[in-house]
């Protein structure tokens, strides 16, 4: 039997394909809008899960989660940058 490593590559359709990417942008949204929160330091170990944001019922749950998320790293921005932050999370979520 051949012991060469193999590779498995799939291919999606185009629609499949475009949810990807939408999810990927707002992703890199996600971790751009955290850094600068944090004066863009990218190693400040805030993790806004996106799945565990989507999965969460209300809008105010949604909000206080990643609110939560900032305030464990101890996020220096200040209220009203953390309110604008969470206004547009809600608005890319709901992009999805």
């Amino acid at each position: 039997m051949d012991d060469r490593s193999r590779m498995l590559t799939m291919k999606y359709g185009k629609h499949q394909m475009s949810l990807i990417r939408k999810r990927m942008k707002v992703e890199n949204w996600i971790e751009g809008e955290v850094a600068k929160l944090f004066n863009g330091n990218d190693n400040n170990d805030v993790e806004v899960d996106l799945d565990r944001v989507q999965d969460l019922d209300t809008v105010p749950l949604k909000r206080k989660y990643a609110f939560d998320q900032l305030q464990k790293a101890h996020c220096p921005a200040s209220m009203d940058k953390i309110t604008v932050f969470l206004d547009e999370l809600i608005e890319q979520i709901n992009s999805l």
